[in-house]
């Protein structure tokens, strides 16, 4: 039997937000913290850390998912990519710029079509999930 699990995109309004939404409704109960980051994100999806054990099946619902997208859209994702930039190894530096020059042309993905793509990730096959 899949477990049920709704992410409510009123909410939150910016990725930190989105990190505490995750961990309420994905990880609580545990006497620890996620990372706050995409990779940890992943993580939690294939299970063991909280709500729903390793591949186990979950029902994912994103509601209020349009409020979602514009919330991290492109303002978002560059304030995301500029506190990476502050903060990353110089060796990241290139990458990460790369990311912003991109979303100053209009091309690169927004927070949150990346994270729909962490979702829908193969390795997560176990997740049935919905945006509403």
């Amino acid at each position: 039997m899949s477990k049920a699990v709704i992410i409510d995109g009123n909410t939150f309004s910016d990725l930190s937000g989105f990190y505490d939404e995750v961990e309420r409704k994905l990880t609580h109960g545990l006497d620890w913290s996620i990372g706050r980051n995409l990779d940890a994100f992943n993580d939690v999806l294939r299970g063991g850390f909280g709500v729903h054990d390793y591949g186990e099946p979950l029902t994912l619902t994103w509601m209020n998912s349009a409020k979602s997208k514009r919330d991290l859209g492109r303002e978002s994702t560059t304030r995301h990519y500029k506190g990476m930039l502050a903060t990353c190894h110089p060796s990241n530096v290139p990458s990460v710029q790369q990311y912003l020059d991109e979303l100053k042309t209009g091309k690169g993905q927004m927070l949150f079509d990346i994270i729909i793509d962490i979702i829908h990730n193969p390795e997560h096959d176990h997740i049935t999930f919905t945006l509403q």
